[in-house]
């Protein structure tokens, strides 16, 4: 058979590089707001997975990409996903079975139509060739629960699924623009609660207040736990790490009482250096109500009273406002940027 198994060329433009040795670029297809999905090769990394806006962030001679989680480096090619593996797979498998069908039509001497008829006396022979039907190329389709993030350095537009610190495109730290991007889709809901009220009525709105300081609380947390463990890593092994977390921190830096004596003991950082007292008691209030809301649906009982030593009283409702929420994400910020660059000198100030 005399034509090659992959015609040289073409969409994918196809490139024979030695003998029975061809090269092809395939371009993955984006997301339907133009993401691609990307993933740590690191089989410690985890979630691993993020995406990236095409046009955006290093557009020019890229060399050398980043994980956002792990810091992984490498280059821009080493971050495919099995999905985008896989779909590669199925555009080669199908351009070898054109290839095969061109290499049997030739040899069969069929033609373009596929078919050949030939007679001599009383026979008369036709042959033809039907390529079977292929699978689909299944497009390489990736999850959609994602916070979207753009670096303040490079532009890179990109979404992450998890507590994420560096650009995936230019590498720096930007912890802090993450846990902002946090806020801001708190503050957007807040921003809505009045309408949810005229629409739905005032106990949907009063849930989505509620649930809006658990947001609160559950980030502060996060972030504190996310800076602990990094700091950590920077001397321990990762069991110590855990061990630390697990047996010094625990569930502290939920309560502001706890949180302060535990960052400086752990970190060595003082927590709470760009509050006054004032801000620091009225953060501490607002951060005891979540007790009786995620605990007892809100309603007030003796174990936040003694600790709020607030005049609520016991078995009625805990009452929480918009703009409480609002004031503790506002100083819980203000905590983050001032202990983020003590801890981690190289990273960007927002």
């Amino acid at each position: 058979m005399g034509d090659e198994l992959f015609r040289e060329g073409g969409e994918h433009d196809i490139r024979r590089t030695g003998s029975d040795k061809y090269s092809m670029r395939i371009n993955l297809p984006p997301d339907s707001e133009g993401m691609l999905a990307r993933e740590c090769p690191s089989d410690r990394c985890s979630p691993a997975y993020f995406k990236v806006k095409l046009g955006t962030g290093i557009t020019g001679g890229q060399t050398e990409a980043f994980c956002p989680y792990c810091a992984y480096r490498g280059e821009p090619g080493d971050f495919h996903t099995e999905a985008q593996v896989e779909y590669a797979k199925q555009i080669v498998v199908h351009e070898a079975q054109d290839g095969v069908g061109r290499m049997v039509k030739d040899a069969l001497d069929l033609g373009p139509t596929g078919k050949r008829k030939s007679s001599g006396g009383l026979l008369s022979i036709e042959l033809s060739y039907e390529p079977g039907s292929r699978p689909p190329v299944r497009r390489p389709f990736g999850e959609e629960l994602r916070r979207d993030v753009t670096c303040p350095i490079c532009g890179l537009q990109h979404a992450v699924f998890g507590i994420a610190t560096w650009c995936p495109d230019c590498g720096k730290d930007i912890f802090l623009r993450h846990v902002a991007r946090e806020y801001e889709v708190l503050r957007l809901m807040l921003a809505d609660v009045d309408n949810r009220r005229e629409r739905l009525g005032p106990r949907v709105a009063t849930r989505d207040i509620e649930n809006a300081l658990e947001d609160v609380v559950s980030i502060f947390e996060a972030v504190l736990r996310a800076i602990t463990r990094r700091r950590l890593s920077q001397s321990l092994s990762d069991n110590e790490v855990e061990d630390i977390l697990k047996k010094r921190v625990a569930n502290k830096y939920q309560s502001i009482d706890l949180a302060g004596p535990t960052a400086l003991k752990v970190l060595g950082v003082v927590l709470f250096q760009s509050l006054n007292a004032d801000e620091i008691e009225t953060l501490r209030l607002t951060f005891e109500k979540r007790h009786p809301i995620t605990h007892n649906l809100g309603v007030v009982d003796r174990k936040y009273l003694e600790k709020a030593s607030s005049g609520e009283l016991e078995g009625r409702e805990v009452r929480v406002t918009a703009q409480d929420v609002s004031y503790a994400i506002d100083l819980t910020a203000r905590v983050m940027k001032d202990i983020y660059p003590k801890a981690f000198p190289t990273a960007v100030t927002l």
